[in-house]
């Protein structure tokens, strides 16, 4: 009886309440549930041959064009609100950063660069140099200026704080991105998912790296040229994914090149989202764990 009373005088151990949102876990979570949809799609109506309405395919890609966004406000924007400290102006980024794309970014690509009058004709080289100094720098260009000049540095309290801001810029400029396709095509819905997915993956992947870039200026003492050097890295990523994500989604394959050539453009998209995100994890984690490394050596 002695044993079981001191067993209840003994308060039980609460967790550690975190007090942000998970980024990380949020960018899986969107990702794969996009994803899932894109295969879902493409298996219903690309291989198994199901037949919609011919009046029900524009809504359903413009259904399909917002998705992306959709999962943002439930598992980011919703999810910040049921935590201790949210992070702020989420929305605000994704709204500008859609704004400046829709009034610059897109007509200056389009009318001034007019890359798909010349582009695509060039050689694999030509086109990847072309893409990474037209669409690469004007995408994630804008994308930085939204967040540098809307919540850097007062909004950054960690290094994912970063991302999570650079990733709301990504949401916004996909999301024009995937209006503009359903609105310039009238491809089917499955084609329509996976070319969503791939502007997601693309401008998310893009906008980690220069989230990278921020979050180390911001919290500690790179090289002057570490954030230019993320912008670049950036724009170059879009400058080789492009191109090889459509000459892949184009080519045929002897045994089965309707069902291959989609996905190995689609496996482009997954392979440049994941890759970046695991090797900018591992940078923002090796950061941090050094920072409470030189914290505890202070204290002692």
């Amino acid at each position: 009886m002695t044993s079981y009373n001191q067993r209840l005088l003994i308060p039980p151990e609460e967790e550690e309440v975190y007090p942000y949102r998970r980024v990380w876990r949020s960018v899986i979570v969107e990702s794969l549930a996009l994803l899932v949809l894109t295969l879902g799609l493409f298996a219903l109506l690309g291989i198994a041959g199901v037949q919609l309405p011919e009046a029900a395919r524009r809504p359903l890609n413009y259904v399909v064009a917002g998705m992306p966004l959709g999962l943002w406000l439930v598992f980011s924007l919703l999810q910040e609100r049921a935590v201790p400290e949210p992070r702020r102006r989420l929305l605000g980024v994704v709204v500008v950063t859609a704004l400046a794309a829709n009034a610059v970014s897109l007509p200056l690509i389009e009318h001034v660069f007019q890359v798909e009058r010349w582009l695509p004709l060039g050689n694999a080289l030509n086109r990847i140099v072309g893409y990474t100094f037209t669409v690469g720098i004007v995408q994630e260009f804008t994308k930085y200026l939204v967040v540098r000049y809307l919540v850097w540095p007062n909004e950054l309290r960690t290094r994912m704080d970063s991302i999570a801001y650079n990733l709301a810029a990504a949401i916004g400029f996909a999301t024009v991105l995937n209006i503009q396709y359903v609105l310039t095509t009238d491809a089917p819905v499955d084609i329509t998912a996976m070319r969503v997915f791939g502007n997601v993956a693309l401008q998310s992947a893009g906008s980690i790296l220069v989230g990278y870039g921020l979050a180390e200026v911001r919290f500690s003492r790179p090289t002057p040229l570490l954030l230019t050097f993320t912008l670049a890295a950036a724009a170059t990523l879009a400058g080789v994914v492009i191109p090889v994500r459509s000459g892949l989604a184009n080519a045929s394959l002897t045994f089965n090149p309707t069902i291959a050539s989609p996905i190995r453009g689609l496996a482009v998209s997954v392979a440049a989202l994941a890759g970046i995100a695991l090797a900018i994890g591992f940078l923002i984690e090796n950061a941090e764990r050094q920072d409470r490394e030189a914290a505890a050596a202070r204290e002692v």
